[in-house]
């Protein structure tokens, strides 16, 4: 039963993007640049190929697995692990409209592989001021895509 699971959710997470990516390339998204090299429509158009790519990766691995015994497995779901992940997640989201994206990303950051078990707290607290740093820097300077702002401290 867990690998038809397996294969039907990972085949919906492939022909979700690719229907996405389609409706990228229609007129109502054919707008004129902001004066920059590139359309709004670049970067989702990387995140469906990349959202394609792993979803592709998924379906292989799904397919070629076999089906697993359910005394190995454990056979449980942890539902309380799941609802926190989602309230983590949801926070996150609005926390980043509220206080900006990198201090809503640190600790959501940080919680999130809290609830997923990873307990090294050294490693876990420099990845999670470190991973959005970055990816602030990436999306400010690399692709020019500007993040939501704290309203204490705009820089740039």
């Amino acid at each position: 039963m867990s690998r038809k699971i397996d294969l039907v959710v990972s085949t919906i997470l492939l022909i979700l993007p690719i229907f996405l990516l389609v409706q990228t390339f229609s007129d109502e998204f054919d707008v004129p640049t902001f004066g920059g090299d590139v359309g709004p429509t670049f970067a989702p158009r990387v995140y469906f190929i990349v959202w394609i790519l792993l979803a592709g990766i998924a379906v292989f691995t799904a397919w070629r697995s076999q089906e697993a015994d359910p005394s190995e497995t454990g056979g449980t779901i942890r539902l309380g692990q799941l609802l926190s992940v989602m309230v983590i997640g949801t926070g996150t989201a609005i926390a980043m409209i509220n206080v900006g994206f990198l201090f809503a990303t640190i600790p959501g950051f940080f919680l999130f592989c809290l609830a997923f078990g990873y307990r090294n707290y050294i490693t876990l607290l420099i990845l999670s001021i470190l991973g959005p740093i970055i990816i602030w820097a990436m999306f400010t300077f690399v692709f020019e895509l500007l993040l939501p702002k704290s309203p204490w401290f705009n820089f740039f």
